[in-house]
């Protein structure tokens, strides 16, 4: 029986905090948005992308590895003004054959 109480009070008190959440939350929006009226805030989209490749040189595996992460990036529509190199570096896996991996990061 006091069980029941319990759950009851539990149910009231969650009910309560869900009908105060959404009036608070856009009391705090309003509030900004009066605030920062001269300046709107932009919600911007930013998504990284990777590409690995395997060629002679250093320098090629590096390239193929950006040039696969800026593909990955155009796939998904960014253009490549809106992508910057985060990283590049390879590897020796053998003589004369080398891994690269590059990772860039968009932003829209």
């Amino acid at each position: 029986m006091t069980s029941m109480f319990v759950r009851g009070a539990a149910a009231l008190v969650l009910a309560g905090v869900a009908v105060l959440v959404p009036t608070a939350a856009h009391a705090t929006t309003d509030t900004v948005t009066r605030a920062g009226a001269a300046t709107a805030a932009v919600a911007q989209e930013t998504l990284r992308f990777t590409g690995s490749a395997y060629e002679n040189s250093p320098k090629e595996a590096k390239r193929e590895a950006e040039r696969q992460a800026r593909h990955s990036a155009l796939l998904s529509g960014f253009l490549n003004e809106q992508c910057v190199l985060l990283f590049a570096e390879s590897y020796r896996l053998a003589p004369g054959y080398y891994g690269a991996n590059a990772a860039i990061s968009c932003t829209r």
